[in-house]
């Protein structure tokens, strides 16, 4: 005897995605839930640059109620856009903690002495991983994780209404 469910017992696809989508959609948006919670802990608003990625979030969370509340063709256009955006915006958040962390090596009191003999490859270690700089390279990572988990929430969405 086996468990396996009869055809009238088994969802089909349509239920699936549809299934799949809401839990895409909400570890999206508490995904970016998170983010904000951390960018609070950090308070990162000390200048304009600080607040792009609040402002994102702000966006992405919008995007994901209306696309909660009403699944349409302009709330998936928009969710789908604020979500690529706010990708591309936590590569650029990515890249700048980086860079900064990067400009912090030379006077770190562990490298002082050896970070102008180091290979490039440590010197990216060092930045990425926290050993230098105060940027954590993960808080940025996160808005784009909520991006992606949302894009991929609406990914071949259709109207079927419509």
């Amino acid at each position: 005897m086996t468990n396996v469910p009869d055809a009238e017992t088994r969802p089909d696809a349509a239920q699936l995605v549809a299934a799949y989508r809401q839990i895409l959609t909400w570890l999206g948006a508490g995904t970016a839930l998170g983010a904000c919670a951390e960018l609070a802990m950090l308070r990162h608003w000390q200048g304009p640059g600080q607040l792009v990625p609040w402002a994102l979030l702000v966006l992405l969370l919008g995007a994901a109620a209306a696309w909660l509340v009403r699944r349409s063709t302009a709330t998936a256009r928009a969710l789908r856009t604020v979500a690529v955006v706010t990708a591309l915006g936590s590569a650029y958040g990515v890249y700048e903690h980086l860079k900064g962390n990067l400009a912090a090596g030379p006077s770190s009191a562990r490298y002082a002495e050896s970070w102008a003999s180091m290979p490039a490859a440590s010197h990216l270690w060092a930045a990425a991983s926290g050993a230098v700089g105060a940027s954590p390279l993960l808080a940025p990572g996160m808005v784009g994780l909520a991006g992606v988990l949302l894009w991929l929430a609406v990914l071949g969405w259709r109207d079927r209404g419509a």
